[in-house]
């Protein structure tokens, strides 16, 4: 089975982050078990747009390292904030052999 790391963002600290860091965790879930994939660990960045996004630095140092194949997002625009951004990380995860699964399709 494919290790997986899953990544979840939320920009503000509100008990509507809470319910979107819930939701985004359930549907990382879905889709590594449709997909096969054992989710592993889930980093997640949560607090105020334009705040560092440690977690996913974090996460894509350990996936290139770590021997997953996989990340698993609810959508890819929780990635990055900028369409070049998500580029680059999706050119980074695939010159490693990562595979991104967007939960949403």
């Amino acid at each position: 089975m494919t290790k997986a790391f899953g990544y979840v963002r939320c920009s503000s600290n509100s008990q509507s982050a809470a319910a979107s860091i819930a939701t985004q965790n359930d549907a990382i879930a879905r889709a590594a078990a449709s997909c096969g994939v054992h989710l592993q660990r889930v980093f997640a960045d949560i607090g105020p747009t334009g705040s560092s996004q440690s977690e996913l630095e974090h996460l894509v140092k350990t996936a290139e390292i770590g021997g997953v194949g996989a990340i698993v997002v609810a959508n890819k625009s929780r990635l990055s904030r900028s369409i070049a951004e998500l580029r680059r990380l999706e050119e980074r995860f695939s010159a490693a052999g990562i595979e991104i699964i967007n939960a949403e399709g």
